[in-house]
């Protein structure tokens, strides 16, 4: 089985090697971003928007950033709207091929299109990417690999002309000719999609990553979920052993009561999921049950674009200048510079791609870690931009919520602070948090002291959780419409109503 997956890896990998060349060779950065940026506004010129911006009379950067606006999603509505009723050439002269759904902070669907191009953009970030993997991690070209899968809840649905709505799995990203031969290497095949609930989805999948002797590859988003599913293995050791040949038994209910996950799977090498922002705080269990396994922490991919990926032995992620053209708003002054300008310090991402999104702010603040003068900028997701809760006036925010609950001691337990009617509460795994230590920590921030002292809001209360919070709070946002792989970990929602979603213990 080995000698196949080497070949079948190696073939993967043989597909790869050019768009891999192609970014690690010195490279003028102004010069590939003019060249993509030159030939997408010409192909668009005629549609919808390139005519409203005047496409075919920009000439240079310069122009581009005058005539045309920065955008947000809700720009974009009215467009795809009408993509979505059948509408040709409104955002791109290329037909989209189906819309990806995602959801903000505020929990509204948002439908993003996709088009040959966009894939192919996401493309030249991940081919390089699993390259550089598969060529220096020894191992793991030796063995298959899993790549999250979204459980179908609600069937597969269209828009009005036709056109699909939903991925409904990370394998989708990768081309045609890849998903043929990956589909032999993935440890978990699509099937378990139709799972008839979450319990057996996870059942299902558990149940063929163990049979999986040589699982070399995990790649996930969201650290929890793979929390959530060593957890299941956990609970339903027992039966998931009778699936098991029975010289395996035995050693895989030791390797579960010493919660080892990586003697369950020795041939694992590498596991990708997001480490940044507030994903840090959920990776120390991944640790925990995979010590000897390495944690690559993701690039930065939104569902719109492919920002960011990393390279073995880097800290942070190369800037994927390949894939769109990219601008940067810098955090300490608002300036906007491209690429080939950013310096060390903070910015928030804009973008221009392949799927009709024009200096689009997607939300992410970055930090660039490093500049080079003949390669693309490492960089590191921090946060998001406008995750908030604002009821009266409070203006808190997901990074100043984590800041709160490490100085509460409560850096490796489940935390989520919520409203909840005139008052905020703490779902935590923590039992030593009180409602007062937690109501004076918020009133750190001069906003929320300041609601509490007009009586806008009552004081913060601490709501014990048990059983496995953060499987809830997964299960809460995907019936809002979010998949599992755009499901981040964070501090704080603004969204009401989760206390019947979590597992009370006590309050306050």
């Amino acid at each position: 089985m080995s000698v196949v997956c080497r070949i079948l890896n190696g073939l993967c990998c043989l597909l790869y090697s050019k768009e891999h060349r192609r970014f690690i060779s010195p490279c003028s950065i102004r010069d590939v971003q003019e060249k993509y940026l030159s030939d997408l506004l010409k192909k668009n010129a005629d549609t919808v928007y390139g005519k409203k911006y005047g496409f075919h009379k920009i000439k240079s950067y310069e122009e581009f950033s005058e005539k045309v606006p920065l955008t947000v999603y809700e720009d974009y509505e009215p467009y795809i709207s009408e993509i979505a009723e059948g509408k040709k050439s409104v955002l791109t002269a290329e037909p989209v091929t189906l819309f990806e759904l995602t959801s903000g902070s505020s929990g509204g669907k948002k439908m993003i299109p996709y088009t040959k191009s966009l894939k192919n953009e996401f493309q030249r970030g991940i081919k390089p990417w699993l390259y550089d993997i598969y060529s220096k991690i020894s191992g793991v070209s030796d063995g298959k690999s899993y790549w999250s899968i979204t459980p179908v809840t609600a069937g597969k649905t269209f828009a009005e002309s036709g056109i699909p709505i939903g991925f409904e799995e990370d394998a989708e990203y990768f081309g045609f000719i890849e998903q043929l031969v990956m589909k032999k290497l993935f440890a978990v095949d699509g099937s378990v999609k139709f799972s008839d609930d979450m319990q057996d989805f996870y059942f299902r999948t558990a149940s063929q990553l163990l049979s999986c002797s040589n699982l070399s590859l995990i790649s996930v988003w969201n650290p929890t979920f793979l929390t959530i599913l060593c957890d299941n293995i956990c609970e339903n050791a027992e039966r998931l052993a009778l699936t098991l040949p029975v010289k395996r038994r035995r050693s895989f209910l030791d390797a579960v009561s010493e919660n080892r996950f990586d003697k369950i799977f020795p041939k694992l090498k590498i596991i990708s999921c997001w480490t940044d922002g507030s994903a840090s705080a959920f990776i120390e269990p991944v640790k925990k049950r995979f010590p000897n396994v390495l944690i690559q922490p993701k690039g930065l991919l939104a569902t719109e674009c492919f920002v960011s990926f990393p390279l073995c032995g880097e800290y942070g992620s190369r800037l994927s200048i390949y894939s769109h053209f990219f601008e940067f708003r810098r955090i300490s002054d608002d300036k906007i510079v491209t690429a080939d300008k950013l310096e060390k310090g903070e910015y928030e991402v804009i973008v221009t791609t392949g799927g009709g999104f024009y200096r689009y702010c997607i939300g992410d603040i970055i930090e660039v870690i490093e500049v080079f003068a003949k390669s693309p900028p490492l960089i590191r997701f921090l946060r998001r931009n406008g995750v908030s809760s604002d009821m009266f006036g409070e203006k808190l925010t997901d990074d100043f919520v984590r800041n709160v609950c490490v100085s509460l001691g409560a850096e490796n337990e489940f935390c989520l602070l919520a409203p909840e009617g005139n008052r905020y509460c703490l779902y935590t795994s923590s039992c030593e948090i009180s409602d007062d230590m937690l109501d004076n920590a918020l009133c750190e921030s001069f906003h929320y002291n300041y609601c509490r002292q007009l009586g806008q809001l009552e004081k913060a209360e601490v709501v014990v959780v048990s059983g496995n919070p953060a499987d809830a709070y997964i299960k809460r946002l995907s019936e809002d419409g979010m998949r599992i792989g755009d499901i981040k970990p964070a501090f704080l929602s603004p969204k009401n109503g989760w206390r019947r979603y979590f597992e009370i213990e006590r309050i306050g």
